[in-house]
């Protein structure tokens, strides 16, 4: 989200439980909108008309917020206002079960939102769970079933919330990972990200809003759980994360950038055709350009990813990355400390690191990292000295670390089955892409290798 939206915040009317009615509100005001948390079922109705977006939240349900939601959800439907519904415990109260059947029969929703426990029991007459929380050992494809029966029949986005975020929609499933597991031992997070959701939609009404709320939280609660927090710093952490509103980035696809052998038209074609081909995020790595010439060249990658929505990280060079106007920057083991480069750059940056061993990667994330490239997996051309990570270590680090981390060195679309079985969130391409006859079909082979890699997991 932009700077204006706080200079012409929107509207957020939230009718929720009063466990976490502060937090949400906050959670609000931290994205730059507006929060109003009025219940009254005599005055929700004009409230409603002016808001940007409403969340109906039923967790510690009442009969004035049960009549109250009823009335704002048709206000909202008649204006074309985005609603979110939080079914908090609706897995263990036939109350709220039986509810959320009669808001379905009265109005329609932009979200339907729950964690596994409470999409199954949506999607299930016969499903009971005790408490508010999802239980554990739950089968991801039948939440994943009953996440498209209920879209199929709401016309809704269904969102099930967990270690990974299931989100589906006209028949397909998104899948967002990450995040930390103190965001499951502080009460009312959940209810946070409904509200971060609600904002989201106010701005932009599509399912892409959603898929990018659930990723900006994830990471904001990495963020805030850095440092062995304790549940009381991690929630003050949390809202301040929120408000800093750092850039979502996807690390599948991370291609890196080699100009030493092209013209730069040539060059800037090849990052193209890469973008063209699927990259989700682009590092432009120049050893032997000038100052002014790497900014130049920077500013003109830039405006290529812009285009695309794609992140560019600058390698080595935060005064590059702030001069060009870059999403991050990468650090390497020899480069400026990552705790340096977080405190000059700010917390709304991408910030990633190179780490070769459980303690080089556990303190990259501590002293700021959102992400860690660890190799190289082979030998590869792009530098001079080589020195190899084993699997195993690659494997020991994911375990180590919250945040994505990616395997680089030498990897191509025929040779990432070393990497079955390691959590890895993607991908690092160099020569593969940069020496292609055809780049673009490369980054594609590339992806379709690394998706069917997950798919075997």
């Amino acid at each position: 989200m932009e700077k204006a939206d706080r200079e012409n915040p929107c509207l957020i009317h939230c009718i929720t439980n009063p466990i976490s009615i502060n937090q949400t509100a906050n959670a609000v005001l931290a994205l730059g909108a507006k929060p109003i948390m009025a219940e009254h079922p005599l005055e929700v109705e004009e409230i409603t008309k002016t808001a940007s977006a409403l969340l109906l939240n039923i967790g510690n349900i009442s009969d004035v917020r049960m009549a109250s939601m009823k009335i704002s959800l048709k206000v909202a439907n008649s204006k074309n206002i985005p609603v979110v519904l939080d079914a908090v415990g609706c897995a263990c109260s036939a109350l709220r079960k039986n509810f959320v059947s009669e808001l379905f029969s009265e109005g329609k929703f932009a979200v339907i939102k729950g964690n596994y426990s409470e999409i199954l029991a949506i999607g299930n007459d016969a499903y009971k769970d005790i408490g508010v929380d999802a239980k554990t050992g739950i089968n991801e494809d039948d939440v994943k079933r009953a996440i498209l029966k209920i879209s199929s029949d709401t016309n809704a986005i269904v969102l099930a919330t967990g270690k990974v975020d299931f989100i589906g929609f006209d028949g397909s499933v998104t899948e967002v990972s990450g995040g930390s597991e103190m965001l499951s031992s502080v009460t009312g997070t959940g209810c946070i990200l409904g509200a971060v959701i609600a904002t989201y939609l106010a701005r932009e009404n599509t399912l892409n809003s959603v898929v990018e709320a659930c990723k900006f939280f994830k990471q904001c609660g990495e963020a805030a759980a850095r440092n062995n927090a304790g549940n009381g710093t991690f929630i003050v952490n949390l809202i301040d994360a929120l408000a800093d509103r750092k850039i979502t980035f996807d690390p599948t696809m991370y291609f890196i950038t080699d100009s030493t052998i092209y013209e730069e038209d040539e060059f800037l074609s090849r990052v193209k055709a890469a973008l063209d081909g699927g990259v989700t995020m682009v590092q432009l790595r120049e050893k032997n350009k000038s100052t002014s010439e790497y900014i130049d060249l920077a500013k003109k990658v830039h405006a290529l990813t812009s285009e695309y929505n794609v992140p560019l990280i600058i390698d080595d060079r935060v005064d590059v990355m702030l001069a060009s106007g870059s999403e991050g920057v990468h650090v390497g083991a020899e480069d400026m400390p990552v705790k340096t480069a977080r405190k000059i750059i700010g917390n709304n940056k991408i910030l990633g690191a190179t780490a070769k061993t459980v303690e080089a990667a556990t303190k990259a994330y501590e002293d700021g990292a959102d992400y860690l490239g660890v190799g190289a997996i082979y030998p590869t051309t792009t530098k001079v000295k080589t020195i190899l990570t084993s699997t195993e270590t690659l494997d020991a680090i994911t375990k180590a670390v919250p945040i994505p981390v990616n395997a680089i060195g030498g990897l191509n679309s025929t040779n990432l089955g070393v990497l079955k079985g390691i959590d890895i969130a993607g991908i690092c391409a160099v020569s593969a892409i940069m020496k292609a006859d055809d780049p673009k079909r490369a980054a594609e082979e590339l992806t379709d290798a690394f998706a069917e890699l997950r798919r075997c997991q």
